[in-house]
């Protein structure tokens, strides 16, 4: 039996990514999951690094089981954005958000953080036959041995990279999707118990304001004291 296409929600957006020629050729080459994955928050200075991770079935995603709506989650506004990520979730069973922390940015850098982040989020996915991963570097392949005891399990499968794919590939815009809302909460409750530096609004990035907040306020244990704080 032929899949459905996942409902539409309730107000989500309409338009979105709709092309599978990409992920069709790969099920004709024989893979039957994917992974897509994003990372965000890379360049901010407080608050942890994020990577999003959406479990797809290749068969029912070709058969148009997805929501519309998805595209990359920078070209939507707050409401439509978290109107698509509750499609995402409410369409992959599959679809986490797993983190790095300030601390372990500092300690081994931001790429290696970034692959402890996706590998924790692999650890929360089944099994599949490729990451499409959002990017032209690989930063899931750092050595596992660089990154601590809780990934040490994890095996990561073959990585295909996308350059833009959080704008193109349908499981890449969901990771991105769901990364970024769930990061933007994050940084909006941080907020509430660091008020002053305006992360309800600049999530972490180094604003003018936010600068200007460390300078008079000085740090927080959120900020990343590896990254220039100064302005």
């Amino acid at each position: 039996m032929t899949p459905s296409p996942a409902p539409r929600g309730r107000g989500t957006p309409r338009g979105g990514l709709s092309d599978v020629t990409e992920e069709r050729a790969l099920l004709d080459a024989g893979v039957t999951s994917v992974v897509g994955m994003d990372e965000v928050g890379r360049g901010c200075i407080a608050g942890p690094v994020g990577v999003g991770a959406v479990w797809c079935d290749l068969e029912t995603l070709c058969a148009g089981g997805f929501p519309s709506g998805i595209r990359d989650s920078k070209k939507l506004s707050p409401r439509p954005r978290s109107l698509a990520a509750e499609s995402v979730r409410a369409t992959w069973e599959h679809a986490v958000v797993a983190y790095a922390s300030p601390e372990e940015i500092d300690a081994m850098g931001i790429s290696a953080a970034l692959s402890l982040a996706g590998r924790r989020a692999l650890a929360q996915l089944p099994a599949t036959d490729l990451v499409m991963l959002d990017g032209k570097f690989n930063w899931l392949g750092t050595d596992p041995g660089l990154l601590g005891g809780d990934v040490s399990h994890v095996e990561v499968p073959q990585v295909r990279m996308y350059v833009g794919g959080d704008d193109q590939r349908i499981p890449i815009a969901a990771a991105s999707l769901i990364a970024k809302v769930d990061r933007d909460a994050v940084m909006i409750s941080l907020d509430r118990e660091h008020p002053g530096y305006g992360w309800a609004s600049n999530v972490g990035y180094p604003s003018p304001a936010h600068k200007q907040a460390i300078a008079e306020l000085g740090i927080t244990p959120w900020h990343r004291k590896s990254f220039r704080l100064g302005k």
